[in-house]
């Protein structure tokens, strides 16, 4: 069935407007994203236990070109590596993109048939979704590998500085420690915003392929939607919370982008279908 034919038999409905549920990202699906990062993190934390920090307190106890060129190789095979690990997880990430889009693509038939008694299944399989799979494949891969790569960046840094200050090496370990809790925060933070991204492109492709031109925007209503007045972020401008149940068009984004598209933006875009 093309698009034409759908709406043909949209027609019979007799009905003038109707608004779809919201499809939106699980946490499954950001889990999914994390699991990667987490298992590089693992290891990249491994080899600082096993090299990194041992080549630390040989510097420490005698500051020696010859230990601090130890120190640095330590940290250059830690970059090195991890470069590496990231190239390895491509296919585990494609994998959980290609699986969620798969998930989403059901979710609309059923959200398509619930509403308006039809199966759009073939129509469902719109033009641009390898592209858009790819193209979120090689976001991830460029962001963790940004992520990893600062991980190395701040503990050398952090690590020389202790040295000269004279830190112990209870002291130099907490360092260590608080540097991965940091990069184990971020990594959450680019799984989620990475979900929510491509969940919105899903929706906004299949959307246009549909023939439909607008939509209706839905927060999830809780403490973290910005411009929330009783929420954790009261005064984000522009505020989300003030969208909710209002009608934008595909051809004209808000000022931050449609849902989905601002950073650890969780709002989805309910298809408004008018015949």
């Amino acid at each position: 069935m093309n698009v034409q034919s759908w709406m043909r038999e949209a027609r019979k409905t007799k009905r003038k407007r109707v608004v779809l549920r919201p499809i939106s990202a699980t946490v499954a699906f950001e889990m999914a994203i994390l699991a990667p990062t987490n298992q590089l993190l693992r290891r990249m934390a491994a080899q600082v236990a096993q090299d990194v920090l041992p080549a630390a307190v040989s510097a420490k106890h005698q500051l020696m070109r010859d230990d601090l060129n130890w120190f640095e190789r330590a940290i250059r095979a830690l970059r090195d590596f991890a470069d590496g690990f990231v190239d390895g997880l491509r296919s585990e990430w494609r994998d959980a993109f290609e699986s969620e889009e798969t998930r989403n693509r059901r979710k609309w038939n059923e959200a398509a048939r619930s509403a308006i008694g039809i199966d759009l299944g073939a129509v469902l399989r719109a033009e641009g979704i390898e592209d858009t799979i790819d193209a979120a494949v090689l976001r991830n891969v460029s962001l963790v590998r940004g992520l990893s790569q600062d991980v190395a960046r701040r503990l050398s840094n952090k690590l020389l500085d202790a040295l000269t200050r004279g830190l112990n090496n209870r002291e130099l370990e907490k360092i260590i420690t608080q540097e991965f809790g940091i990069a184990r925060r971020r990594a959450k933070l680019i799984a989620r915003d990475q979900a929510a991204s491509f969940n919105g492109d899903l929706n906004r492709i299949r959307q246009q392929a549909m023939g439909v031109t607008e939509y209706v925007w839905s927060t999830s209503l809780d403490e973290r939607v910005r411009g929330n007045p009783e929420g954790k972020y009261p005064n984000a401008r522009p505020t989300h919370w003030a969208r909710e149940g209002k009608t934008f068009k595909w051809a004209s984004p808000p000022s931050d982008g449609h849902p989905g598209q601002p950073i650890n933006c969780r709002c989805t875009a309910r298809a408004v279908i008018e015949f």
